[in-house]
C-alpha cells in the first residue's frame, strides 16, 4: 500500500496534522502502539466521562475535539500496531495482532511526543514505587486510584497535576516533595519578563496549587536525598531532614522527547 504521508503517534500533534493533512486532500495513514488515539496527555480520551464532571479536569477533556475531528477527517488510523523499521526509501515495517506487513509513504512524520524522564533513586525498585504518569494511566484507563497513602515526588507541572487528580477522584495524597534545586527558582526570576507572555499558563498553575491547598495537600520544597525504604513494598520515604509514612511512592522528574525512531534513522 502507498499513502502520501504516514504519521507515527496520535498524540494531540499526531491527530491535528492527520486530520488537516487529510482535509488538504492526502491519502494519510495514522499509526500508533496504543490501542485507541490521544496519546499519552489523552489516553483513554474517548472513553472518558462526556459530563465534565472527570477528576482529571478540563485540560484533559480538550482531547475529545480533536478526536472527532480525526475521526471525520477520511485519515486512515491504525491503533495496536507498532513501526519497528523505517527504510530510507519510506518503507513503514509495521507489527499489529501478530502479523507484520509494509507500507510505502511519499512523507513520514513523526509525532511519537515525549516520555517521563527516568531518575533512579535508592529504593525505587520495590512495590509500590512507580512513575506519576504511570499512575495517571491507571486513573485514565481503568479508573483506578491507589488505596492507601500516597506520596509525591520530583518536579514539573505533571506531578502538580497528577496530585490534583488524585485529590479529584478521591485520593488525596499525603503529601508532595518538590525536588526543584534553589538555583532553578533563582533562574526563574531573571525571566519575569515573559511572565506577561505566558500568564494563562502561569494562572493555571497557580490555580493548581490553590487547589492543592484547599484539597489539604501539603508541599514540601527544597527536598534532597529522597529515598524509599521498605522490605516487601514501600513502607516510608525518606529524604534529608525528614520522612513520612507511604504506601505508594509516584516519581515525576519532567519528560524528554521520545526520540528512539528518529536516533535509529540517525536524523540530525
Amino acid at each position: 500500500m502507498m499513502v502520501d504521508l504516514a504519521i507515527v503517534g496520535a498524540g494531540p500533534a499526531g491527530m491535528a496534522a492527520a486530520a488537516l493533512a487529510a482535509k488538504l486532500g492526502l491519502d494519510t495513514l495514522l499509526i500508533d502502539e496504543q490501542e485507541g488515539p490521544g496519546g499519552q496527555i489523552y489516553r483513554a480520551i474517548e472513553r472518558a466521562d462526556t459530563t465534565g464532571l472527570s477528576p482529571l479536569g478540563a485540560d484533559y477533556l480538550a482531547g475529545q475535539p480533536l478526536v472527532a475531528a480525526l475521526r471525520a477527517s477520511g485519515a486512515r488510523y491504525r491503533p495496536a500496531t507498532t513501526v519497528w523499521h523505517i527504510d530510507a526509501d519510506g518503507m513503514l515495517s509495521l507489527a499489529s495482532n501478530g502479523a507484520s506487513d509494509t507500507v510505502d509513504a511519499r512523507r513520514i512524520l513523526l509525532a511519537t511526543g515525549a516520555i517521563e524522564r527516568p531518575v533512579p533513586i535508592p529504593g525505587w525498585i520495590l512495590p509500590g514505587v512507580m512513575t506519576a504518569g504511570a499512575a495517571q494511566i491507571l486513573l485514565k484507563t481503568a479508573d483506578l486510584v491507589p488505596d492507601g497513602r500516597v506520596v509525591l515526588a520530583g518536579q514539573g507541572p505533571l506531578l502538580y497535576l497528577a496530585a490534583l487528580q488524585l485529590a479529584r477522584a478521591g485520593a488525596p495524597p499525603a503529601a508532595l516533595l518538590e525536588t526543584t534545586p534553589h538555583e532553578n527558582y533563582h533562574a526563574a526570576l531573571r525571566k519575569l519578563g515573559g511572565v506577561w507572555a505566558g500568564r494563562h499558563a502561569l494562572a493555571k498553575g497557580l490555580g493548581w496549587l490553590l487547589s492543592l491547598r484547599r484539597a489539604g495537600v501539603p508541599v514540601r520544597r527544597g527536598v534532597r536525598g529522597l529515598r524509599a525504604i521498605g522490605r516487601e513494598q514501600v513502607e516510608r520515604v525518606i529524604w534529608d531532614g525528614g520522612e513520612i509514612a507511604a504506601d505508594h511512592l509516584f516519581l515525576h522528574e519532567g519528560v524528554i522527547p521520545n526520540t528512539q525512531i528518529s536516533l535509529a534513522l540517525q536524523l540530525d
